[in-house]
Formats: C-alpha cells, structure tokens, sequence
C-alpha cells in the first residue's frame, strides 16, 4: 500500500510540474524594449518603411529546411517528369505507354503543394504594419497568396515571447504575442530567434511598455 501511495504522490507531483511548464511556456516572457539607437540601427534581415498607415516591418522566412524540401522536391519532380516521357508508366494504377499532355498536367498538378510547403519555408514573406487602431500581420507564400490577421489594440498592448503550439525538431518554439483588448494575435514561430526578438522589441518599442494586466484569448481572424 505504501508503495502505491508513493507512486500515487510521484505522479501527481509529476502532473503538477508538467502543467506548470506548459503554463510558463504559454505565459512567455517579454523581450527588451527597443532604444531609438536600436530601433534607428535596425536588423539586417527585417526591412522597415513608414507611410501614412504606420510603421511597416518586413521579414522572409528563409529556412535550410525549406531549402532541402525544395530541392528534393525539384528533383523528384524532374525525374518522374523525364520517367513518364521516355515510355510506360503507371498513372493511377493503370499502365500508359504513351503519355498524353494531361498525364503531364495531372503530375504538375500534384506537385504543387509539394512547391508551396517548400515557399512557405523559403521565399514566404511576413509584413507587420502598426498603427494606433491596430496591428495588422500579412503573411504571403506568394504575391496575393497567404493570410492576413487583424488585431485591433487599445490604451494597453502586451507584446511577449510565448509557446503558441509550434515545434521544432519536437521542441516548443517561441511566437511573436501581441495582446490587447482581451484578445491576441501571434506570428513568427519559425523566424530566427535574434528577429523574433528584434520585432518584438520594436513592437514595443511603438506602443510604450507592456501592460502586465492585459488578459488575452485566442484571436486570429483572417481576410
């Protein structure tokens, strides 16, 4: 019995620790404010511009992940391509012994989300425009294809550095929190970290100090 109840404490203890992981990873934590001298010095990889909408800050995504799906994909794609001209192949199961130019576009056709997951990764741009009504986040895979998110903010904006259910080589990574008005909006998981910090700073850095007391739910509504 004793060893039972002993087992029974560990995995209670166990459960609890868990769950206050989880909870501080969701918490996060903020990044330093930007200076003017830092803000003005900017980042190498982050593009920023200003106009009468706000102040507009732009980043690629570039990663070696998307790099190596890329390729792989290209030459995957390149030699089914040179396979299926040079004779028989099977399509859906059935055997073609010359190819006509539809067999070529339904295998065109089924690579492409292959290509966009590797542009998600690689040429995928995010734009973050502030404004004093709101934040608004573009990301684009390509020109006029990808999502928008739309945060309206108030007197009180928290920005911070917080697990939003995004992995890497099964570790939690941070997102880009931006809270305000009871609501949130986060962007950016797979950015390198040193940008993630830099936008992060420079968020708040336009809307003044965080507000500790700004309670923020799920909010990511998308044009």
């Amino acid at each position: 019995m004793g060893l039972i109840k002993d087992l029974g404490t560990k995995f209670v203890r166990m459960k609890e620790e868990a769950e206050a992981r989880q909870a501080a990873l969701q918490a996060g934590r903020p990044a330093k404010a930007l200076t003017d001298e830092e803000l003005a010095k900017g980042h190498p990889r982050v593009s920023s511009e200003t106009d009468f909408q706000g102040v507009h800050y732009g980043v690629r995504l570039g990663s070696w992940f998307g790099w190596i799906w890329l390729i792989f994909t290209c030459v995957h794609c390149v030699a089914l391509f040179y396979g299926m001209s040079q004779g028989s192949v099977k399509v859906n199961g059935r055997m073609v012994t010359q190819p006509d130019w539809w067999h070529f576009a339904l295998l065109a056709l089924f690579y492409v989300p292959f290509f966009l997951v590797g542009f998600a990764f690689t040429v995928a741009r995010y734009r973050v425009t502030l404004s004093d009504a709101a934040v608004v986040v573009r990301w684009r895979i390509l020109p006029y294809l990808g999502w928008t998110w739309t945060l309206p903010v108030g007197e009180g904006v928290a920005v911070t550095l917080a697990f939003r259910g995004s992995r890497e080589n099964k570790k939690p990574v941070e997102s880009v929190v931006v809270a305000s008005l009871g609501k949130e909006t986060h962007f950016g998981a797979f950015l390198p970290a040193d940008v993630k910090e830099f936008l992060t700073g420079a968020i708040r850095h336009y809307y003044g100090e965080s507000v500790a007391e700004v309670v923020s739910t799920p909010f990511i509504p998308t044009d």
